[in-house]
């Protein structure tokens, strides 16, 4: 399939702020994936197989634009500094859908408990 392609022209912020977000994006389908095995679910594993080669992609692609657009050190700060700004809000992301699941799993167990304590 030869799709035409359709030009996009990136500053480093907004090209660092790409690669985060698509690495966010990538991050989430393998903590799915990961969910979707340990709950035998493969509704998580179809998704991922689905749109983790797509995103693979566009990664290489972008990482191949950045490469032959190269500037000064300083520039490239740009993209790295746009990019942590994501990664962090990502890792900040992790750390409170952690907590909700965790808790969700609690409450779950404490109802689950509760109720075979009321049925003896």
């Amino acid at each position: 399939m030869n799709e035409p392609r359709v030009p996009v022209g990136f500053t480093r912020e907004e090209l660092g702020t790409l690669l985060g977000s698509l690495a966010w994006v990538m991050g989430a389908l393998q903590i799915m994936l990961d969910r979707g095995h340990a709950d035998a679910d493969e509704e998580f594993h179809n998704l991922h197989d689905l749109l983790a080669p797509r995103l693979e992609r566009l990664v290489e692609q972008v990482t191949t634009a950045r490469q032959a657009a190269r500037g000064s050190p300083e520039l490239e700060s740009e993209v790295e500094a746009a990019y942590t700004a994501i990664r962090q809000a990502f890792e900040a992301w992790i750390e409170l859908t952690a907590v909700d699941t965790l808790s969700a799993a609690v409450a779950q167990r404490l109802r689950t408990d509760t109720g075979a304590s009321a049925d003896q």
